[in-house]
């Protein structure tokens, strides 16, 4: 066998070539090989014998596994092959006389050549053959003999099957599994399979390295270069070769408890597992130690497995029937145990259809709880699950319909069929009319609200008007999709007072006629306290499967600026940290985020709420889907006021946004982005165009609140700055008018800004002082920004400078804030021209555009710190850091931490360092 071809195991090759030289010398070498079964032990001998053969020994290779355990077996198998002949007859009485004449046997041998004898197996060994290796290994005569010995012994186990002695004066070679670097090495010349870099990771997860479990994992792959994911099933589903090696010889309770331990998984404690195996605690703790002995089991609690694909091994090796019962007694004990319901829920899904009641209520909720964790596929398996039981056809409707939202993430065509089949195939009018309402929901998000109506009425028609509580219902959702436009589609439904009027009999509070209530108020901007009154109403309400109210809800209160409640509500409504959304109500959540942090004027935060998603957000968008839209339009407008036009713009042209746009509800929203975006680039008349157009439209669906968009303000500033006063005007009262009505200080702030522009010297500043204080007294920090800007410029033009220069100072440091960069380099050319020794230019060039929160990221890494220091410094995530970091280097024009000790010497002072 060729020593150099032992994939990995290049370190241990080395010190056997060292034991040998050492050998060589004339005293006795006795090498321990020690490992779990399968690591590779006796492709190490094997390795020795060839070494050793090289060096000139004569080398005996012999096992003990075959070898009757009678005295002195194993050593005279050994001593046969050495003699070439057959020595005396085993004892029937072995003798301390017989151990000595063995040894001598051997030494003379070894007195003409040296000898190597490679011993396998040798836990199996009788214990007089032992006494004679220990002999061998202990003589005082020059001896040039080399013993290498394997033992499945790791250290572990509560029993050393070697005599203490000869362990300790041994070499020890302790084997592990082959590192992760070599896998691709090993499957490419062990089993002809091709491993890129996240298959070997995988393997070695799966396998810790160990040869025996990777050549089981790989079988039958030759010639294929299969994905980690391929890989990960096939250890789930397929029936692996090699479990004798690993399960062969355990005793009765023993292999019980390993079933036992993988059917619980991660839920494996010692009381459930022996439950579980039906032994008693104390009956269950020896043959714990035997499979920990044996390699099976790790030595720790929980109990787990020394490899996940012994896991495999085990629970694919049962019966489908003895599986199933397993599973479900898992779940009944930890049931019973008050376990968590996700690992109740996750038995259950392993257990199949059993037809029991009490199992549907922990796996929808398991459903739930994984779908926040952004685990879709996951929540979808146990709700397939829970729809392989007996159910009650209310709760099989409200199941497929919980099913529903989140296939819709991935197939809305394919879900929207089946919502409609269930539909048009339900008896009961209270059922159809949630088919109706889920199918209506899915086909607006996905811009098609002329068909979500159709199926509403289609509804409406086939139940009749006996279900008068159904068919309310169905009214009301309708108004709800028609509210929201367009312009032909708000005279379709049933006006809001009829609604109220007409309400069933004993319908109690409810959350869809709440939600109509607050978006019809916010629209009509003439009772903002019945529009967060109703809002909250409405969210009292909101769960699974009422995303419509979460969004309405919240809607109505980020438009109150009530934005402390709206976080606290969208929060609830989030993935766990890190996690992707699999649902349409998960990207709702971040987009509510990001709405608000943009009202706060905190860009970056809501950059950072809404770039995980981008791509999610640019592919759907380009299949109208009307979250992703309107997404896509808040991204644009955050991006163009962040400075970053061309990214901006790139998105626009690819969801087909940049030309005419369809009649749609996210219409207004794509063209007011776009207006601020083509503001940025200096297309001021294509800005003025695209506000006017979305006011167009939204005053056809008879929304006045500049909550809602502040679209005249806007374009009133650009026609007052181009000369157009009097449309700049009429513009910009009409909206002070409705944001008094409205009456929250951002509305009225913004409207008072636009209306100060119109004017020119003393009047302006006057008006300009007024807006200012007026949004002083709101979140809108941007807002403040620009209009403590302006007031700056008035004054500085009206040779005010002490008081031009405050104003100035004051609004750089909100733009800086906010992340504004257009603006903070307006502002700082400002002040230059105010006092040009207060300029910026006096620090890195730079460093001018980046926000307080950029700077002290910038500043540690400057240092050194990792970005999971840097995170754990400033209490941020790890991702916050990366998203700030790539943004500065995008800023800097650079491409990584390697260029900054260029353009930031460690002498450079960075503004926000050590605040």
């Amino acid at each position: 066998m060729d020593a150099t071809g032992l994939t990995g195991r290049g370190t241990e090759l080395a010190r056997l070539r060292a034991v040998i030289d050492r050998a060589r010398t004339g005293r006795p070498t006795t090498v321990l090989t020690r490992g779990e079964p399968g690591v590779g032990k006796s492709a190490v001998l094997a390795a020795v014998a060839a070494l050793a053969a090289d060096s000139g020994f004569r080398v005996v290779v012999a096992g003990a596994r075959d070898v009757p355990r009678v005295p002195f077996a194993a050593a005279e198998h050994a001593l046969r092959q050495l003699l070439r002949t057959a020595p005396a007859a085993v004892s029937a009485a072995p003798s301390p006389e017989l151990l000595n004449r063995h040894v001598g046997l051997l030494r003379a041998q070894a007195e003409h050549t040296p000898v190597a004898l490679c011993l396998d197996d040798m836990t199996h060994a009788d214990p007089w053959s032992l006494r004679w290796l220990l002999a061998l290994s202990e003589s005082a005569y020059p001896t040039r003999l080399l013993i290498a010995v394997s033992s499945g012994d790791t250290g572990a186990g509560p029993e050393r099957p070697w005599p203490a002695e000869l362990a300790a004066g041994a070499e020890p070679v302790d084997l592990v599994g082959l590192p992760e670097s070599a896998l691709p090495g090993f499957a490419a010349t062990r089993c002809g399979v091709t491993l890129d870099g996240d298959a070997a990771a995988v393997c070695h997860e799966l396998t810790g390295g160990n040869p025996s479990l990777l050549l089981a994992l790989l079988a039958g792959r030759a010639g294929t270069e299969p994905t980690a994911e391929e890989l990960r099933a096939a250890a789930g589903a397929a029936v692996l070769s090699g479990a004798d090696r690993w399960l062969g010889g355990l005793s009765e309770p023993a292999l019980a408890l390993a079933r036992a331990v993988a059917v619980l998984g991660a839920d494996a404690e010692i009381t459930q597992a022996a439950e579980l195996a039906q032994l008693t605690v104390q009956d269950a703790l020896p043959p714990l130690d035997e499979l920990v002995h044996r390699c099976v089991l790790a030595n720790r609690t929980p109990l787990v497995f020394r490899h996940p694909l012994l896991a495999a091994m085990v629970i694919n090796g049962l019966p489908i029937g003895t599986r199933a019962a397993l599973h479900l007694r898992a779940a009944e004990i930890l049931r019973g145990g008050h376990f968590g319901v996700t690992s109740i829920a996750r038995q259950l899904v392993a257990a199949g259809p059993l037809g029991l009641d009490w199992t549907v209520r922990p796996l929808r909720i398991a459903a739930r709880r994984l779908s926040q964790e952004g685990r879709s596929e996951d929540a979808a398996q146990h709700l397939r699950g829970a729809l392989r039981q007996r159910l009650r056809p209310r709760v099989r409707s409200a199941v497929l319909r919980e099913l529903a939202e989140l296939d819709a993430f991935v197939d809305p065509d394919r879900t929207m069929r089946g919502l409609d089949a269930a539909r048009q195939e339900a008896e009961d009018p209270e059922i159809a009319t949630q088919y109706a309402v889920a199918l209506a929901g899915l086909l607006t998000e996905c811009g098609r609200p002329a068909d979500a109506v159709a199926v509403l009425d289609d509804t409406a028609d086939r139940i009749g008007p006996t279900a008068r509580a159904q068919t309310w219902r169905l009214r009301l959702h309708k108004a709800l999709i028609c509210l929201a436009g367009p312009a032909w589609l708000t005279g379709a439904a049933d006006r809001l007072e009829h609604l109220v009027a007409e309400a069933p009999e004993g319908a109690g509070p409810d959350g869809e006629l709440a939600a109509l209530r607050a978006a019809d108020a916010v629209n009509a901007g003439e009772d903002r306290e019945a529009a967060v009154r109703c809002a909250r109403q409405a969210l009292a309400e909101a769960g699974s499967g009422r995303s419509g109210l979460l969004w309405q809800g919240c809607g109505a209160l980020i438009r109150a600026d009530e934005l402390t409640e709206a976080w606290t509500r969208a929060g609830r409504a989030r993935l766990a940290g890190g996690a992707r959304p699999g649902r349409w109500d998960q990207v709702m959540a971040e987009l509510l985020r990001a709405s608000i942090c943009r009202v706060r004027g905190d860009l970056a935060g809501a950059a950072e709420a809404l770039e995980p998603m981008a791509d999610l957000l640019r592919a759907a968008a380009s299949g109208s889907h009307l979250l992703a839209t309107l997404g896509v339009s808040a991204m644009v407008e955050v991006r163009a006021l962040m400075g970053e036009t061309d990214t901006a713009l790139a998105l626009l042209t690819d969801c087909g946004l940049e030309h005419d746009l369809p009649l749609r509800q996210d219409t207004p929203a794509v063209l007011c982005a776009r207006a601020l975006l083509r503001e940025h680039t200096g297309d001021v008349p294509g800005a003025v165009d695209d506000y006017v157009a979305a006011g167009r439209l939204l005053t056809e669906c008879r929304v006045r609140n500049p909550a809602v968009m502040p679209w005249r303000s806007r374009a009133a500033r650009l026609l007052a700055a181009a000369g157009d006063l009097d449309e700049a005007v009429r513009l910009a009262g009409s909206e002070l008018d409705d944001a008094r009505r409205w009456g929250t200080p951002r509305a009225i702030g913004t409207a008072e800004h636009a209306v100060a522009m119109t004017g020119t010297g003393a009047r302006r500043i006057g008006l300009l002082t007024g807006a200012v204080g007026t949004l002083g007294r709101s979140p809108a920090r941007l807002e403040l920004a620009a209009a403590r800007f302006d007031l700056g410029t008035a004054l500085t033009e009206a040779g005010r400078l002490d008081e031009a220069r405050a104003e100035l100072t004051a609004a750089l440091s909100v733009a800086r804030f906010c992340a504004a960069q257009p603006l903070v380099r307006r502002i700082s050319a400002a002040r230059q021209a105010v006092r040009p020794e207060d300029a910026d230019e006096k620090l890195d060039p730079a460093l001018v555009t980046l926000t307080p929160q950029e700077l002290k990221i910038l500043a540690l890494a400057r240092r050194g710190h990792t970005n999971r220091a840097i995170a754990g410094q400033l209490f941020v995530t790890v991702r916050t850091v990366e998203f700030h970091l790539s943004g500065v280097y995008r800023k800097l024009g650079i491409s990584g931490r390697r260029q900054l000790a260029a353009i930031l010497p460690a002498s450079a002072a960075v503004p926000g360092e050590g605040r």
